[in-house]
């Protein structure tokens, strides 16, 4: 197979990654060659699902899915994956099914539900854990989501009680759904909006109604925060902290939407430049407080994007630990070639250390956080995965006690500044 390869040992610049200096990563892109590559997932180890193939970034090497899959969407960092199987081929009859250990179940039709009668079931997301899968179904003209427990066996179907359809793109380890409900007064708008296990639904932002017809919440991570867009605006909602923050539209595009979302914060997605023309953004704290196009974070380090319009079209998702970013080109939907980044620690610049790096123990962290470096400490200030700052301590001497008992669980981003330089740490508060 050919690839189109790109590698480059640099320093990311300052005006780009804001107070990483010292921070050395290594970046590659591969853009596949073969049509019908599009990828839909990635996990931290880079092994990425296209639609009817599997992918080792570190080999370069696709291999076909098995005999009784049709076409596969997710996957998690045990390598487990989601998937359509067939049902009855000879009337072209699918249903979902999900690979645990190496092995293919399929999850069986509810008994209220007619697969002869156009009644289906279609298959988006797993959970990190592999306890809970989700997706959309219909039974007749009622259309909804559904919520599989891999341990139990158990498959409920979910219907907005108060609107017209719904659907389900992600689940996480708490077993919270993420998608989109139709409200059809005024008219039919979908409005984001997340099930948790106790059967309610809520709409996101509270309070108010979008004019776009369409806005969804794309992703969950396992800190409850989720990625989306509302009005053509990319968003991230933390629901541990009730923060929805809603970012600018990238010059030259029209609107923009945040598709997935990695443990660390990294949230991508895609802007739309034209009919049918898409380019990938990414977004976190330490790169701004705006979205960035990709091909420009790329492009700050040396790595070109080759393709034939020089954009990367849509990114799909991320890898929980945010190193790997995948997606697909512009282009014909049947013909579409897939692409996958890796970043390193590029982003978060935290694995690198310089000989005047800061240490910091423990992480996760309960309590107190001990932070340590042989230059003096000036200051310290923590942000949230969304970019809020919830902590700012000036210092004077080389280590300080950071007590963030009173935050929430979840992730943070925790900026030490020594000798007017930046070092950011990832913290995960319990």
């Amino acid at each position: 197979m050919k690839k189109n390869t790109f590698l480059k040992t640099c320093i990311f610049p300052a005006a780009i990654l804001l107070g990483t200096a010292n921070i050395q990563a290594q970046i590659e892109l591969k853009v596949l060659t073969e049509t019908g590559t599009r990828f839909n997932d990635v996990n931290d180890s880079g092994f990425g699902v296209n639609v009817y193939s599997y992918y080792d970034f570190e080999t370069n090497q696709l291999t076909p899915i098995e005999q009784e899959v049709f076409m596969v969407q997710a996957t998690n960092n045990d390598e487990n994956v989601v998937g359509t199987m067939i049902y009855d081929e000879p009337n072209f009859i699918l249903q979902p099914g999900y690979r645990v250990g190496g092995t293919w179940n399929a999850i069986d039709f509810l008994p209220e539900q007619d697969p002869e009668n156009m009644d289906e079931n279609t298959v988006y997301g797993i959970s990190p854990n592999n306890k809970y899968i989700t997706g959309q179904l219909n039974i007749g003209s009622d259309y909804g989501g559904f919520l599989f427990d891999t341990e139990t066996q158990e498959m409920i179907a979910t219907f907005d009680p108060e609107g017209e359809a719904g659907s389900f793109y992600n689940v996480n380890d708490n077993g919270i759904m993420v998608g989109w409900v139709n409200r059809p007064n005024p008219g039919t708008l979908r409005i984001p909006a997340y099930r948790t296990l106790d059967g309610e639904y809520h709409l996101i932002p509270e309070g108010q109604s979008p004019s776009f017809n369409l806005n969804t919440i794309n992703d969950i991570n396992s800190s409850n925060q989720m990625a989306g867009d509302f009005n053509g605006q990319p968003f991230i909602y933390d629901m541990s902290t009730n923060t929805f923050t809603r970012y600018e539209i990238p010059a030259g595009a029209d609107y923009a939407t945040f598709g997935s979302i990695s443990e660390n914060g990294v949230a991508v997605g895609y802007a739309n430049i034209d009919i049918e023309i898409r380019d990938a953004i990414v977004y976190h704290p330490s790169l701004g407080d705006q979205p960035l196009y990709l091909k420009d974070v790329l492009a700050a380090n040396g790595v070109a994007v080759n393709t034939d319009d020089g954009l990367l079209g849509t990114a799909s998702s991320i890898s929980p630990n945010g190193e790997y970013i995948v997606g697909y080109l512009n282009g014909p939907p049947t013909w579409e070639q897939g692409w996958m980044v890796y970043l390193d620690d590029l982003i978060l610049g935290t694995n690198n250390v310089s000989e005047n790096a800061v240490s910091f123990y423990p992480n996760p962290v309960t309590d107190v956080l001990h932070i340590n470096s042989n230059q003096t400490i000036d200051s310290v200030a923590v942000y949230t995965i969304t970019g809020q700052r919830v902590s700012n301590i000036t210092s004077n001497n080389n280590n300080k006690e950071l007590n963030i008992s009173n935050l929430a669980s979840g992730v943070y981003l925790v900026k030490v500044t020594r000798n007017g330089s930046v070092e950011n740490l990832k913290v995960v508060k319990q």
